[in-house]
């Protein structure tokens, strides 16, 4: 395979899922509402959107953003109601979000809900929740 340029369409497409391979240790999420799969292993927590046009306007063409879970020290949560519900992922060096939904719903660190994924919602926070216990021991 050529570095550049030369490789066919299928050795390509196989490079380009390679980037995202999944770890045999890692529990997977899919949050239909936001069109987006959070992967979380013992180490890190990934965010990835599908492209669709309301998250590559709000959110642009971000692929999988990965945070290490050792490094997050807290989270936001809304549940739904009259508006979408959120859970934000803060670490060092991340913006807390103070503008509610409207600003949540751009960032890149939070994952966006309604109800039908409030059970994958919990078991994320439950997780994330367990993550900032072993960062303060």
């Amino acid at each position: 395979m050529a570095i550049f340029g030369g490789a066919s369409k299928e050795e390509k497409k196989a490079l380009k899922d390679s980037l995202f391979e999944p770890t045999s240790d890692e529990k997977v999420f899919e949050i239909k509402h936001a069109k987006a799969v959070v992967r979380i292993d013992k180490y890190f927590i990934r965010i990835a959107r599908k492209s669709s046009f309301t998250n590559v306007m709000l959110q642009g063409l971000d692929g999988e953003k990965s945070i290490v879970l050792s490094q997050v020290t807290a989270y936001q949560l809304k549940a739904p109601g009259k508006t979408t519900g959120y859970l934000q992922i803060v670490y060092p060096g991340s913006q807390d979000t103070k503008g509610g939904v409207v600003d949540a719903v751009k960032d890149e660190n939070t994952i966006i809900f309604l109800d039908d994924d409030i059970p994958k919602i919990v078991e994320i926070k439950n997780i994330l929740e367990q993550a900032i216990i072993n960062n303060i021991k």
